[in-house]
């Protein structure tokens, strides 16, 4: 006769695939253990955790270097279908619908991660709603740009991968040693500026969560107006002249990159980026260096900025960037890859 935990379990079993979401394999909540995510939440998750799903975009990249034998799935992206320079494994993951609840709960996820800017509650409680819908364990974790080693951190504990965490973690902390060694005690010269949009009329203001590379490597930014609801703002020609920029950096992938349109402007030549050749075309593949999606593709903004303004050797530049994309990107970018990167393409 069965003894009564016996009984337990059993019962247990035959109900557990009714739940929303869930499947019958080990790692499921049969096996369970609380955990305090980066929101400071208490989550119960799975013991094992075997199936990965993130909420978007932004996750996916954070995700990927330590959890990309994981990942079930990548969230769709208004990102080009072909990126560059990443590994293929990342490339041949599915993408779904990660709003999309009967879409993912057919995956049959352990949990959903996102990464998040912490502060913004409202956010946090959006995602909380939706795996609440899909009875899936969320975990939160950090997407401040200085705190991404710890979201590493929390990262390696969650999924048992103390090791491969620690040297992810300890590579973000040296760019951020390097970073802070380079900027102490020294003023950059003049004043940035973005461009954005095929006119580069589109710009980041100081403020916006667009700028914090700008922010962290203490560089001016000229742009002062309002926000739109995406963190951008929309400016004049003629404020652009009354700014001066001394340095203009040019986002977008291709065509919608304002690089070529700046460069060869009859109203642009008298800024005096343009006059000086301080014009950037800045790298986006497989993501651009200081945003979109606002990831661990910032930390090359970091990088690249401590040569830029604040007279990093280029061999030690391109020595970390390539580092980078070993660790992070899983891919070994070459030299001459290296250099295409900050040609307009």
């Amino acid at each position: 006769m069965a003894s009564f935990k016996e009984i337990l379990i059993i019962s247990a079993l035959l109900f557990l695939p009714l739940l929303p979401g869930r499947g019958l394999r080990k790692g499921s909540l049969l096996s369970a253990r609380n955990i305090t995510d980066m929101a400071g939440r208490k989550v119960t998750i799975p013991d094992q955790i075997i199936r990965i799903i993130p909420y978007d975009n932004k996750t996916n990249v954070l995700l990927f270097p330590i959890a990309g034998n994981q990942m079930i799935a990548k969230a769709r992206s208004m990102e080009s279908p072909i990126l560059r320079y990443i590994s293929k494994d990342f490339l041949k993951l599915r993408e779904v619908d990660t709003k999309n609840a009967e879409e993912i709960m057919k995956l049959h996820p352990d949990i959903l991660v996102v990464a998040a800017f912490i502060s913004n509650r409202d956010d946090i409680t959006r995602y909380e709603a939706f795996a609440q819908k899909i009875n899936v364990p969320l975990v939160v974790v950090d997407l401040e740009l200085m705190k991404l080693d710890k979201s590493y951190q929390l990262l390696g504990e969650l999924l048992g991968k103390g090791n491969q965490a620690a040297v992810l973690s300890t590579y973000i902390k040296n760019i951020y040693k390097d970073a802070a060694r380079l900027k102490s005690g020294k003023h950059v010269p003049g004043k940035a500026y973005v461009a954005n949009d095929n006119d580069g009329l589109r710009s980041v203001p100081g403020g916006s969560n667009h700028a914090q590379v700008f922010e962290e490597m203490n560089i001016p930014n000229c742009v002062k107006a309002p926000l739109d609801s995406k963190g951008f703002a929309t400016v004049s020609m003629e404020q652009i002249m009354v700014w001066n920029p001394d340095y203009v950096f040019c986002i977008g992938k291709g065509e919608t990159s304002p690089y070529r349109t700046i460069m060869k402007s009859a109203v642009w030549k008298h800024i005096t980026a343009v006059k000086t050749k301080r014009v950037f075309f800045v790298p986006t593949e497989p993501y651009m260096w200081f945003d979109m999606p606002p990831s661990i593709n910032r930390l090359l903004g970091l990088i690249w900025f401590g040569d830029i303004f604040y007279s990093q050797p280029n061999e030690i530049t391109k020595d970390k960037v390539q580092t980078f994309y070993q660790l992070f990107y899983k891919y070994n970018l070459t030299d001459k890859e290296y250099n295409g990167l900050f040609r307009w393409q």
